[in-house]
């Protein structure tokens, strides 16, 4: 394989060679046109808004340009509870100031000075200021990942300061955050939505297509066809996917559908999310006792958590999916042909499931915040996250 795969496809860079432009929905207008629209509006706060792995930063990178963005993340307010303090650390603006103060103390013997220094703390003004004179832009990206009490308090700290000229761009998953920013009634009327649509397969197959042509290598449609279905709407997993078939240590000269299997067992090397799945898998604590578990058409015996980890790995990928498609995946995963009664499961055994899985993720870090039940409905929201169960514990006859 040609040994450029690395500077064409660039999954955690800004892919200057294979950067593909999209129109927003409903609209003749390009995501790129309308950021630069929004953000050329004095007084709004830009909103954008779309699930994981989905092209929100880089959007952002080619618009506004890295060299102006001051960038921070929803996990630097997650124990930095002052919000200006925060961006004055991240672009190097000391939040404290000395002032030194000559006191004279009189005797009738001598006269004494003494230098008194004290602290004050620097006003968001510096901050501010430092922004509109060399024309920054703060971008906020994983807003979801911050306290719920500091969402809204940034929220209320950016409705100030926008009138001013100073500029922002939130970015934050749907389902979860919208209370602190869409739903704000001081920020309405202030505030440009701009809503990412996934990835359609036919898009993503244009930076298959780029990337290839960059390189001189022909693949055939259907094989990129495959590579797109397997990134599930994410640009960053077909940039992986597109990357490692040239790293892989068996070198081809064809791309077959083998190659992009092995490529995608290759690519989940390096996501970290054994441990999300094991905790995923044990569920809460059973004290003891034996959960009842299920025989499925694959041979296999699994509990209720196990078997709800396996019909989200399954065929097609989706990122959501609702209570009675949960139940017919479950469905036509059973084995038939045993007692029935015994091997039937639940719907309220899955809803029951569901929440318990969100309890116990709303108690651990960011990393295993893949997924939410709501209303009935699960979203996936970590398309990497999906990607690793469907291959990365023992995914490698998926197809089918």
């Amino acid at each position: 394989m040609n040994k450029n795969f690395t500077e064409v496809f660039k999954p955690g860079a800004y892919p200057k060679r294979t950067y593909v432009s999209r129109n927003s929905k409903k609209t003749r207008y390009t995501y790129e046109e309308r950021l630069m629209q929004s953000i050329s509006i004095e007084g709004y706060l830009t909103y954008i808004v779309g699930p994981s792995k989905i092209g929100k930063t880089v959007l952002c990178e080619n618009v506004i340009g890295r060299e102006n963005m001051v960038s921070m993340s929803g996990n630097d307010f997650s124990k930095e509870y002052d919000f200006w303090s925060g961006i004055g650390k991240k672009i190097g603006i000391s939040m404290t100031a000395k002032i030194s103060e000559e006191t004279a103390a009189v005797s009738d013997s001598a006269q004494r000075s003494t230098i008194v220094t004290k602290d004050y703390f620097a006003a968001k003004d510096r901050v501010i200021q430092y922004f509109l004179s060399y024309g920054k832009i703060l971008v906020l990206d994983d807003f979801h990942y911050a306290p719920p009490e500091i969402q809204y308090d940034i929220a209320c700290q950016l409705k100030e300061v926008i009138r001013s000229g100073f500029r922002a761009v939130i970015i934050s998953l749907p389902y979860r955050s919208d209370d602190a920013i869409r739903l704000n009634p001081d920020l309405t009327g202030r505030i440009s939505i701009i809503e990412i649509e996934p990835w359609t397969r036919e898009e993503l197959i244009l930076i298959a297509e780029k990337g290839f042509s960059e390189l001189g290598i022909t693949v055939e449609k259907e094989q990129m066809s495959k590579m797109a279905e397997e990134s599930i709407h994410s640009p960053q997993l077909m940039q992986s996917i597109c990357l490692n078939i040239g790293l892989l240590p068996e070198k081809s000269e064809e791309i077959s559908e083998e190659i992009i299997k092995e490529s995608c067992q290759f690519t989940c090397m390096n996501l970290p999310y054994s441990d999300v799945v094991r905790v995923l898998k044990e569920g809460p604590s059973t004290r003891g006792q034996q959960r009842l578990k299920y025989a499925l058409k694959d041979g296999s015996s699994r509990d209720i958590y196990d078997l709800i980890l396996k019909i989200l790995a399954d065929n097609p990928p989706v990122v959501k999916l609702s209570m009675e498609e949960l139940m017919e995946r479950i469905k036509n995963n059973l084995k038939e042909n045993i007692n029935s009664k015994e091997n039937m499961v639940k719907q309220q055994k899955v809803k029951d499931s569901l929440k318990n899985w969100q309890k116990m993720l709303e108690q651990l870090g960011s990393l295993y915040q893949v997924l939410e039940w709501k209303d009935d409905v699960i979203y996936i929201l970590d398309n990497m996250f999906l990607f690793y169960i469907r291959w990365g514990i023992g995914g490698n006859s998926l197809w089918r």
